[in-house]
């Protein structure tokens, strides 16, 4: 037999992990964000290549965390710094 409230615990951290992914892929669109609750690994994947000049510029591919708040604040480091060193378009 199993705990009842065991199982009502259990929905609850998986309902705050689902709605934790789906504000950081709201927030974040140009990755692809994942979390594995058997590892507990949160980790975004760039959608778009990086240009030479992003790589140069320490912009990276891909990014693991253990907590989606971690992932959230390098997310917005690697956006600010993507946007430091995006294409300069001549006029």
């Amino acid at each position: 037999m199993t705990d009842p409230e065991a199982d009502v615990l259990e929905g609850v951290v998986i309902l705050r992990q689902d709605r934790q992914l789906a504000v950081l892929q709201q927030t974040y669109p140009g990755w692809h964000i994942t979390h594995d609750p058997l590892l507990g690994h949160w980790a975004a994947i760039r959608r778009a290549p990086l240009t030479s000049r992003e790589k140069e510029g320490g912009v990276k591919y891909t990014i693991t965390h253990p907590a989606p708040e971690a992932l959230s604040s390098a997310l917005a480091c690697q956006v600010e710094l993507a946007h430091t060193y995006r294409p300069r378009h001549r006029s």
